[in-house]
Protein backbone atom coordinates (compact mmCIF):
# COMPACT_ATOMS: atom_id res chain seq x y z
CA UNK A 1 0.00 0.00 0.00
CA UNK A 2 1.48 3.12 -0.39
CA UNK A 3 0.92 6.77 0.75
CA UNK A 4 -1.99 8.03 -0.30
CA UNK A 5 -4.03 4.93 0.36
CA UNK A 6 -2.61 5.02 3.93
CA UNK A 7 -3.50 8.54 4.17
CA UNK A 8 -7.25 8.24 2.85
CA UNK A 9 -7.68 5.14 5.53
CA UNK A 10 -9.91 5.17 8.39
CA UNK A 11 -7.28 7.34 10.16
CA UNK A 12 -5.74 4.33 12.04
CA UNK A 13 -2.90 2.55 10.95
CA UNK A 14 -5.05 -1.05 12.30
CA UNK A 15 -6.66 -0.51 9.58
CA UNK A 16 -3.98 -1.44 6.92
CA UNK A 17 -3.79 -5.51 6.91
CA UNK A 18 0.02 -5.29 6.27
CA UNK A 19 0.49 -3.47 9.41
CA UNK A 20 -1.36 -5.48 11.38
CA UNK A 21 0.29 -8.54 10.66
CA UNK A 22 3.92 -6.81 11.66
CA UNK A 23 2.65 -5.27 14.34
CA UNK A 24 1.48 -8.92 15.77
CA UNK A 25 4.86 -10.65 14.99
CA UNK A 26 6.50 -7.50 16.29
CA UNK A 27 4.78 -7.22 19.64
CA UNK A 28 4.81 -11.01 20.34
CA UNK A 29 8.58 -11.39 19.62
CA UNK A 30 9.78 -8.23 21.78
CA UNK A 31 7.22 -9.31 24.17
CA UNK A 32 9.40 -12.74 24.63
CA UNK A 33 12.91 -11.06 24.28
CA UNK A 34 13.48 -9.95 27.69
CA UNK A 35 13.21 -14.23 28.77
CA UNK A 36 16.05 -14.35 26.97
CA UNK A 37 18.27 -11.68 28.47
CA UNK A 38 17.05 -12.26 32.02
CA UNK A 39 17.89 -15.64 31.79
CA UNK A 40 21.23 -15.67 30.27
CA UNK A 41 22.11 -13.20 33.17
CA UNK A 42 20.44 -15.49 35.83
CA UNK A 43 22.00 -18.34 34.54
CA UNK A 44 25.24 -16.70 34.43
CA UNK A 45 25.28 -15.92 38.31
CA UNK A 46 23.75 -18.50 39.51
CA UNK A 47 26.27 -21.14 37.28
CA UNK A 48 29.61 -19.06 37.23
CA UNK A 49 32.85 -18.79 40.18
CA UNK A 50 32.07 -16.10 42.55
CA UNK A 51 35.25 -14.07 41.49
CA UNK A 52 34.38 -13.46 37.89
CA UNK A 53 30.75 -13.79 38.28
CA UNK A 54 30.49 -9.73 37.47
CA UNK A 55 32.60 -9.53 34.74
CA UNK A 56 31.03 -12.44 32.58
CA UNK A 57 27.40 -10.82 33.16
CA UNK A 58 29.29 -7.85 31.76
CA UNK A 59 30.77 -10.07 28.68
CA UNK A 60 27.06 -11.18 27.61
CA UNK A 61 26.07 -7.28 26.83
CA UNK A 62 29.81 -6.87 25.09
CA UNK A 63 28.97 -10.00 22.89
CA UNK A 64 25.76 -8.81 21.95
CA UNK A 65 26.80 -5.58 21.35
CA UNK A 66 29.86 -6.87 19.03
CA UNK A 67 26.98 -8.96 17.09
CA UNK A 68 25.11 -5.60 16.71
CA UNK A 69 27.87 -3.59 16.03
CA UNK A 70 29.10 -5.97 13.16
CA UNK A 71 25.82 -6.64 11.37
CA UNK A 72 23.91 -3.58 12.36
CA UNK A 73 24.71 -1.44 9.81
CA UNK A 74 25.32 -4.20 7.32
CA UNK A 75 21.63 -4.80 7.65
CA UNK A 76 20.39 -1.39 6.99
CA UNK A 77 22.45 -1.58 3.80
CA UNK A 78 20.73 -5.06 2.52
CA UNK A 79 17.03 -3.13 3.26
CA UNK A 80 18.01 -0.32 1.10
CA UNK A 81 19.28 -2.88 -1.56
CA UNK A 82 17.43 -6.41 -1.37
CA UNK A 83 13.54 -7.72 -0.42
CA UNK A 84 12.89 -6.35 3.09
CA UNK A 85 10.58 -8.59 3.12
CA UNK A 86 12.85 -12.09 2.75
CA UNK A 87 15.91 -10.37 4.72
CA UNK A 88 13.29 -10.64 7.46
CA UNK A 89 11.99 -14.04 6.47
CA UNK A 90 16.07 -15.12 7.18
CA UNK A 91 16.92 -13.35 10.04
CA UNK A 92 14.19 -14.58 11.85
CA UNK A 93 14.93 -18.42 10.84
CA UNK A 94 18.95 -17.69 11.88
CA UNK A 95 17.39 -16.10 15.31
CA UNK A 96 15.00 -19.39 16.20
CA UNK A 97 17.81 -21.70 15.42
CA UNK A 98 19.90 -19.83 17.41
CA UNK A 99 17.69 -19.52 20.78
CA UNK A 100 16.91 -23.50 20.81
CA UNK A 101 20.47 -23.95 20.03
CA UNK A 102 21.28 -21.45 23.30
CA UNK A 103 18.53 -23.60 25.18
CA UNK A 104 20.09 -26.79 24.56
CA UNK A 105 23.47 -25.56 26.29
CA UNK A 106 21.77 -24.34 29.00
CA UNK A 107 19.86 -27.64 29.95
CA UNK A 108 23.12 -29.67 29.25
CA UNK A 109 26.18 -27.91 30.67
CA UNK A 110 27.40 -26.03 33.19
CA UNK A 111 29.00 -22.48 33.05
CA UNK A 112 32.25 -24.57 31.76
CA UNK A 113 34.80 -23.27 29.27
CA UNK A 114 32.93 -25.20 26.36
CA UNK A 115 29.58 -24.47 27.73
CA UNK A 116 30.53 -20.99 27.99
CA UNK A 117 32.12 -20.92 24.59
CA UNK A 118 29.03 -21.83 22.90
CA UNK A 119 26.78 -19.77 24.51
CA UNK A 120 29.02 -16.52 23.71
CA UNK A 121 29.46 -17.89 20.10
CA UNK A 122 25.10 -17.71 20.00
CA UNK A 123 24.58 -14.93 21.20
CA UNK A 124 26.68 -13.22 19.27
CA UNK A 125 25.11 -13.97 16.51
CA UNK A 126 21.33 -14.25 17.47
CA UNK A 127 22.07 -10.45 18.34
CA UNK A 128 23.58 -9.88 14.90
CA UNK A 129 20.40 -10.97 13.67
CA UNK A 130 18.24 -8.86 15.78
CA UNK A 131 20.49 -5.72 14.65
CA UNK A 132 19.39 -6.63 11.39
CA UNK A 133 15.89 -7.14 12.17
CA UNK A 134 15.32 -4.26 13.38
CA UNK A 135 15.84 -1.29 10.78
CA UNK A 136 14.75 -3.68 8.20
CA UNK A 137 11.52 -3.89 9.91
CA UNK A 138 11.17 0.27 10.24
CA UNK A 139 11.74 0.51 7.03
CA UNK A 140 8.72 -1.71 5.84
CA UNK A 141 6.35 -0.31 8.19
CA UNK A 142 7.31 3.28 6.93
CA UNK A 143 6.56 1.70 3.68
CA UNK A 144 3.16 0.40 4.62
CA UNK A 145 2.21 3.14 6.47
CA UNK A 146 2.83 6.53 4.30
CA UNK A 147 4.03 9.59 5.41
CA UNK A 148 0.27 10.12 6.58
CA UNK A 149 -0.07 7.76 9.10
CA UNK A 150 4.10 7.14 9.80
CA UNK A 151 3.94 8.94 13.03
CA UNK A 152 1.01 7.37 14.55
CA UNK A 153 1.30 4.19 13.72
CA UNK A 154 5.28 4.08 15.11
CA UNK A 155 3.70 5.51 18.52
CA UNK A 156 1.44 2.75 18.76
CA UNK A 157 3.70 -0.12 18.26
CA UNK A 158 5.70 0.79 21.29
CA UNK A 159 2.36 1.08 22.83
CA UNK A 160 1.52 -2.15 22.15
CA UNK A 161 5.32 -3.40 22.61
CA UNK A 162 4.95 -1.75 26.36
CA UNK A 163 1.88 -3.17 26.86
CA UNK A 164 2.89 -6.92 25.84
CA UNK A 165 6.76 -6.48 27.93
CA UNK A 166 5.20 -6.53 31.79
CA UNK A 167 3.98 -9.89 30.92
CA UNK A 168 7.71 -11.36 30.33
CA UNK A 169 9.35 -9.04 32.62
CA UNK A 170 6.87 -9.74 35.74
CA UNK A 171 6.80 -13.51 34.46
CA UNK A 172 10.58 -14.09 33.84
CA UNK A 173 11.55 -14.62 37.78
CA UNK A 174 8.73 -16.93 38.24
CA UNK A 175 9.73 -19.26 35.54
CA UNK A 176 12.53 -19.79 36.15
CA UNK A 177 12.35 -20.41 39.69
CA UNK A 178 8.97 -23.04 38.34
CA UNK A 179 10.57 -24.48 35.17
CA UNK A 180 14.58 -23.52 35.33
CA UNK A 181 16.99 -21.43 32.92
CA UNK A 182 16.45 -24.04 29.71
CA UNK A 183 13.11 -24.39 29.44
CA UNK A 184 12.41 -20.20 30.42
CA UNK A 185 14.98 -19.62 27.62
CA UNK A 186 13.11 -21.86 25.09
CA UNK A 187 9.94 -20.11 25.18
CA UNK A 188 11.37 -17.00 23.57
CA UNK A 189 11.47 -19.40 20.94
CA UNK A 190 7.60 -18.91 20.21
CA UNK A 191 8.16 -14.84 19.26
CA UNK A 192 10.72 -15.76 16.42
CA UNK A 193 7.85 -18.31 15.13
CA UNK A 194 5.26 -16.01 15.34
CA UNK A 195 7.54 -13.30 13.52
CA UNK A 196 8.05 -15.81 10.51
CA UNK A 197 4.67 -16.92 10.76
CA UNK A 198 3.54 -13.51 10.18
CA UNK A 199 6.17 -12.57 7.69
CA UNK A 200 4.61 -15.32 5.16
CA UNK A 201 1.38 -14.14 5.19
CA UNK A 202 1.99 -10.24 4.47
CA UNK A 203 1.21 -9.03 1.30
CA UNK A 204 4.23 -6.12 1.06
CA UNK A 205 6.38 -6.56 -1.64
CA UNK A 206 9.40 -4.18 -1.67
CA UNK A 207 9.57 -1.88 -4.90
CA UNK A 208 12.66 -0.09 -4.35
CA UNK A 209 15.59 -2.70 -4.19
CA UNK A 210 17.37 -3.51 -7.11
CA UNK A 211 16.28 -7.02 -8.34
CA UNK A 212 19.78 -8.07 -9.77
CA UNK A 213 22.62 -9.80 -7.69
CA UNK A 214 25.02 -7.14 -7.46
CA UNK A 215 28.87 -8.43 -8.40
CA UNK A 216 30.39 -7.81 -5.32
CA UNK A 217 28.08 -7.71 -2.25
CA UNK A 218 30.67 -6.97 0.34
CA UNK A 219 31.77 -4.11 -1.68
CA UNK A 220 28.47 -2.43 -2.46
CA UNK A 221 27.67 -3.05 1.66
CA UNK A 222 30.32 -1.04 2.33
CA UNK A 223 29.70 1.43 -0.21
CA UNK A 224 26.05 1.80 0.58
CA UNK A 225 27.07 2.54 4.57
CA UNK A 226 29.56 4.93 3.12
CA UNK A 227 26.40 6.69 1.58
CA UNK A 228 24.55 6.03 4.52
CA UNK A 229 26.85 7.85 7.04
CA UNK A 230 27.69 10.48 4.35
CA UNK A 231 23.92 11.16 4.97
CA UNK A 232 23.31 11.37 7.97
CA UNK A 233 26.20 13.40 8.80
CA UNK A 234 25.49 16.12 5.73
CA UNK A 235 22.11 16.85 7.64
CA UNK A 236 22.70 18.07 11.15
CA UNK A 237 19.06 17.61 12.17
CA UNK A 238 19.29 13.82 11.71
CA UNK A 239 23.16 13.68 12.87
CA UNK A 240 22.66 15.00 15.87
CA UNK A 241 19.26 13.40 16.76
CA UNK A 242 21.91 10.31 16.51
CA UNK A 243 24.50 11.60 18.80
CA UNK A 244 22.49 12.75 21.21
CA UNK A 245 20.62 8.96 21.29
CA UNK A 246 24.08 7.54 21.34
CA UNK A 247 25.08 9.26 24.26
CA UNK A 248 21.99 8.56 26.42
CA UNK A 249 21.68 4.43 25.58
CA UNK A 250 25.73 4.26 24.98
CA UNK A 251 26.05 5.73 28.40
CA UNK A 252 23.27 4.83 30.23
CA UNK A 253 21.79 1.44 29.22
CA UNK A 254 25.13 -0.94 29.99
CA UNK A 255 24.32 -0.09 33.82
CA UNK A 256 20.30 0.37 34.04
CA UNK A 257 19.59 -2.36 31.48
CA UNK A 258 22.33 -4.79 31.14
CA UNK A 259 23.72 -4.57 34.59
CA UNK A 260 20.69 -4.00 36.35
CA UNK A 261 19.11 -7.12 36.89
CA UNK A 262 22.46 -7.76 39.20
CA UNK A 263 21.99 -4.06 40.82
CA UNK A 264 18.50 -4.79 41.82
CA UNK A 265 18.94 -8.58 42.91
CA UNK A 266 22.66 -7.98 44.97
CA UNK A 267 22.81 -4.25 46.07
CA UNK A 268 19.16 -3.47 46.64
CA UNK A 269 18.60 -7.28 47.48
CA UNK A 270 15.68 -8.40 45.68
CA UNK A 271 15.20 -11.64 45.34
CA UNK A 272 15.37 -13.20 41.57
CA UNK A 273 11.73 -14.58 42.10
CA UNK A 274 10.76 -11.39 42.41
CA UNK A 275 13.00 -9.27 40.57
CA UNK A 276 9.73 -8.72 37.77
CA UNK A 277 8.19 -6.98 40.15
CA UNK A 278 10.52 -4.02 40.42
CA UNK A 279 11.39 -4.36 36.63
CA UNK A 280 8.04 -3.88 35.48
CA UNK A 281 7.83 -0.32 36.56
CA UNK A 282 10.33 0.71 33.52
CA UNK A 283 7.51 -1.45 31.33
CA UNK A 284 4.56 0.99 33.05
CA UNK A 285 6.38 4.35 32.37
CA UNK A 286 7.10 3.07 28.82
CA UNK A 287 3.46 1.99 28.37
CA UNK A 288 2.33 5.90 29.54
CA UNK A 289 4.05 7.65 27.35
CA UNK A 290 3.88 5.13 24.56
CA UNK A 291 -0.25 5.10 24.85
CA UNK A 292 0.38 9.47 24.92
CA UNK A 293 2.04 9.85 22.03
CA UNK A 294 -0.22 7.16 20.41
CA UNK A 295 -3.09 8.83 20.50
CA UNK A 296 -0.80 12.43 19.62
CA UNK A 297 -1.92 13.73 15.91
CA UNK A 298 1.64 13.92 14.76
CA UNK A 299 2.73 10.82 17.07
CA UNK A 300 5.89 12.50 18.51
CA UNK A 301 7.40 13.93 15.34
CA UNK A 302 8.91 16.57 17.60
CA UNK A 303 12.68 16.86 18.34
CA UNK A 304 11.92 18.49 21.60
CA UNK A 305 10.79 15.91 22.70
CA UNK A 306 14.14 13.52 22.05
CA UNK A 307 16.16 15.98 24.03
CA UNK A 308 12.94 16.01 27.19
CA UNK A 309 13.06 11.98 26.61
CA UNK A 310 17.00 12.41 26.88
CA UNK A 311 17.17 14.46 29.85
CA UNK A 312 14.56 12.56 31.50
CA UNK A 313 16.45 9.09 30.96
CA UNK A 314 19.92 10.75 32.30
CA UNK A 315 17.73 12.18 35.64
CA UNK A 316 16.00 8.47 35.92
CA UNK A 317 19.46 7.46 36.23
CA UNK A 318 21.21 9.58 39.01
CA UNK A 319 17.69 8.53 40.76
CA UNK A 320 18.15 4.85 39.98
CA UNK A 321 22.44 4.93 41.18
CA UNK A 322 21.84 7.18 44.25
CA UNK A 323 20.16 4.50 46.42
CA UNK A 324 20.47 1.12 47.32
CA UNK A 325 16.95 0.57 48.69
CA UNK A 326 13.71 -0.87 46.48
CA UNK A 327 12.19 2.60 46.26
CA UNK A 328 15.01 4.66 44.42
CA UNK A 329 14.47 1.25 42.23
CA UNK A 330 10.98 1.66 41.79
CA UNK A 331 11.31 5.39 40.66
CA UNK A 332 14.12 5.10 38.85
CA UNK A 333 12.97 2.50 36.44
CA UNK A 334 9.36 4.30 35.89
CA UNK A 335 11.76 7.48 35.21
CA UNK A 336 14.05 5.49 33.03
CA UNK A 337 11.07 3.40 31.21
CA UNK A 338 8.97 6.87 30.46
CA UNK A 339 11.94 8.73 29.33
CA UNK A 340 13.35 6.04 26.67
CA UNK A 341 10.31 5.20 25.33
CA UNK A 342 9.41 9.31 25.12
CA UNK A 343 13.23 9.78 23.24
CA UNK A 344 12.92 6.18 21.27
CA UNK A 345 9.53 6.86 19.59
CA UNK A 346 10.23 10.82 18.87
CA UNK A 347 14.04 9.77 17.62
CA UNK A 348 12.32 6.89 15.35
CA UNK A 349 8.85 9.12 13.76
CA UNK A 350 11.09 12.10 13.04
CA UNK A 351 13.95 10.45 11.16
CA UNK A 352 11.56 7.75 9.45
CA UNK A 353 9.30 10.73 8.42
CA UNK A 354 12.01 13.46 7.16
CA UNK A 355 14.54 10.36 5.44
CA UNK A 356 13.67 9.50 2.05
CA UNK A 357 12.95 5.50 1.39
CA UNK A 358 15.94 4.71 -0.47
CA UNK A 359 18.21 5.62 2.46
CA UNK A 360 15.91 5.17 5.51
CA UNK A 361 17.56 1.03 6.83
CA UNK A 362 21.08 2.29 6.84
CA UNK A 363 20.22 5.55 8.59
CA UNK A 364 18.00 3.96 11.13
CA UNK A 365 20.66 1.13 11.25
CA UNK A 366 23.17 4.17 12.57
CA UNK A 367 20.55 5.36 15.19
CA UNK A 368 20.56 1.78 16.29
CA UNK A 369 23.63 1.54 16.50
CA UNK A 370 23.29 3.23 20.32
CA UNK A 371 22.24 0.13 21.49
CA UNK A 372 25.20 -2.31 20.44
CA UNK A 373 27.53 0.15 22.00
CA UNK A 374 25.46 0.34 25.12
CA UNK A 375 26.21 -3.67 25.03
CA UNK A 376 29.66 -3.51 24.24
CA UNK A 377 30.85 -1.13 26.65
CA UNK A 378 29.22 -3.52 29.25
CA UNK A 379 32.24 -6.02 29.96
CA UNK A 380 34.56 -3.19 30.88
CA UNK A 381 31.71 -1.52 32.68
CA UNK A 382 31.18 -4.73 34.53
CA UNK A 383 35.15 -5.13 35.37
CA UNK A 384 35.56 -2.01 37.26
CA UNK A 385 32.10 -3.19 38.79
CA UNK A 386 33.77 -6.02 40.21
CA UNK A 387 36.78 -3.84 41.20
CA UNK A 388 35.40 -1.21 42.47
CA UNK A 389 31.78 -2.07 43.08
CA UNK A 390 28.82 -1.08 41.31
CA UNK A 391 27.87 1.49 44.39
CA UNK A 392 30.81 2.93 43.26
CA UNK A 393 30.67 2.63 39.55
CA UNK A 394 26.92 3.75 38.63
CA UNK A 395 26.84 6.97 40.58
CA UNK A 396 30.18 8.46 38.33
CA UNK A 397 28.12 6.74 35.23
CA UNK A 398 24.98 8.37 35.84
CA UNK A 399 27.07 12.06 36.29
CA UNK A 400 29.04 11.35 33.25
CA UNK A 401 25.55 10.21 31.23
CA UNK A 402 23.75 13.87 32.17
CA UNK A 403 26.67 15.83 31.73
CA UNK A 404 26.80 14.33 27.93
CA UNK A 405 22.95 14.69 27.16
CA UNK A 406 22.81 17.83 28.43
CA UNK A 407 25.47 19.17 26.82
CA UNK A 408 24.48 18.11 23.35
CA UNK A 409 21.03 19.66 24.37
CA UNK A 410 22.19 23.23 24.83
CA UNK A 411 24.68 23.39 22.14
CA UNK A 412 22.82 21.99 19.33
CA UNK A 413 19.29 23.89 19.66
CA UNK A 414 18.89 21.93 16.04
CA UNK A 415 17.73 19.27 17.62
CA UNK A 416 14.36 21.14 19.69
CA UNK A 417 13.39 23.05 16.10
CA UNK A 418 13.15 19.62 14.03
CA UNK A 419 9.33 19.49 14.22
CA UNK A 420 6.06 18.70 11.95
CA UNK A 421 6.61 22.42 10.28
CA UNK A 422 10.37 21.69 8.97
CA UNK A 423 9.98 18.31 7.49
CA UNK A 424 9.28 18.97 3.98
CA UNK A 425 12.08 21.58 4.64
CA UNK A 426 14.22 18.89 4.78
CA UNK A 427 13.13 16.38 2.17
CA UNK A 428 12.98 19.11 -0.37
CA UNK A 429 16.25 19.91 0.65
CA UNK A 430 17.26 16.12 -0.28
CA UNK A 431 18.76 15.12 -3.22
CA UNK A 432 17.72 12.55 -5.47
CA UNK A 433 19.28 9.15 -5.46
CA UNK A 434 17.78 6.78 -7.96
CA UNK A 435 17.29 3.01 -6.42
CA UNK A 436 20.28 0.97 -6.42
Amino acid sequence: MNGSEAQISAGSPLALRDYRLLLTGMVVGQALMPLQFVTQIFWIQQSADADVRIVLVGLIGTVRGAGQLCFGLVGGALADRYDRRRLLLATQSIALLTTLSTAAIISTGDATAPSLAGFFLLSFLGSGMFAMNAPTRQAIMSEVLGSGLLARGIALSAASMQIALPVAILSSGFLIDALGYAATYSLSAGGHATEIATLLFLRYRGTTRNAARPAGLFQDALRDIREGWRYSRAHDRVFWVIMLMMAMVGLGQPAVANLGPTWVTTVVGVPVRYFGLIAITWALGGILTAAYLARSTDGGVHGARVVAGALGFAAAFLLFASGHSWPFAVAGNLGLGASMSLAQISASSLLLTIVPNEVRGRVMSLLMLNMGVAQFVTLPLAALGQVLTLELVFPVLAAVCFGMVALIALTRPIIRRGGPAMIDEVVATTPERAPV
